[in-house]
């Protein structure tokens, strides 16, 4: 069985940005099975990218007092099987580069074969303001408030059977 990956990537791999749960994945056979990735999340203002921004005389104030915050259930059952193939297998990839400027939440970029399965994420956000991008932007003066009373606040429950089989190509 001859099987394999030519990858010929004559400029490079550039990324601006990953969010959580994200990923490259270079080679002959990627396999992701079972990503979890659960959270909670406060921010103020958040991510500021770019050039001369400027945030003036702002005021943000985030109140979550919860009774109970977050519970996170994830028993997962994660099960993979493999035939393998007996053909002559042979890939080729040609690439001057890889530019990306932003992979979100639960994003990928696969490079050879790739196989996922049971990619989750589960997230509960309180953002103030969000990401401010670009070049030159100005903020003056604003007021940002955000009062999540929760008596439980964001229950995930994420229980999955998470089955791959990575089958024989033909």
């Amino acid at each position: 069985m001859v099987k394999y990956l030519n990858l010929n990537l004559s400029g490079g791999i550039h990324i601006q940005m990953m969010q959580r749960q994200s990923g490259i994945f270079i080679g002959e056979k990627n396999v992701a099975i079972g990503w979890s990735s659960h959270g909670k999340e406060n921010s103020v203002i958040g991510n500021i990218s770019g050039q001369s921004n400027l945030l003036l005389n702002n005021i943000s104030i985030l109140n979550d007092p919860d009774l109970i915050d977050t519970p996170i259930d994830d028993r997962d059952i994660n099960l993979s099987f493999e035939n393998p193939s007996d053909e002559n297998k042979v890939t080729n990839i040609n690439l001057d580069g890889i530019n990306v400027n932003r992979i979100e939440q639960n994003s990928s970029i696969f490079l050879g074969k790739g196989r996922v399965n049971g990619m989750d994420a589960n997230q509960k956000s309180n953002t103030i303001q969000g990401a401010v991008l670009g070049k030159n932007n100005q903020q003056v003066s604003n007021l940002n408030l955000n009062y999540d009373q929760d008596m439980i606040d964001a229950i995930i429950d994420d229980r999955d059977i998470k089955i791959a089989s990575l089958e024989k190509e033909r």
